[in-house]
């Protein structure tokens, strides 16, 4: 049985993966989440170092 994470310790995994170079497609799979989610987890980088959040 897989351990339920936050949202924010998701997006964090995702963004780390991404720094590594996995591909959106690649992170998708690793994480069981759909494109949308990748893509969300992704943009936050950008809100959070402009400091939207």
């Amino acid at each position: 049985m897989v351990a339920q994470r936050s949202k924010v310790e998701l997006y964090a995994a995702i963004r780390r993966g991404a720094r590594s170079g996995l591909s959106n497609r690649a992170l998708q799979r690793e994480h069981g989440v759909g494109y949308r989610t990748v893509v969300a987890a992704l943009a936050s980088i950008f809100r959070e170092s402009a400091g939207l959040v």
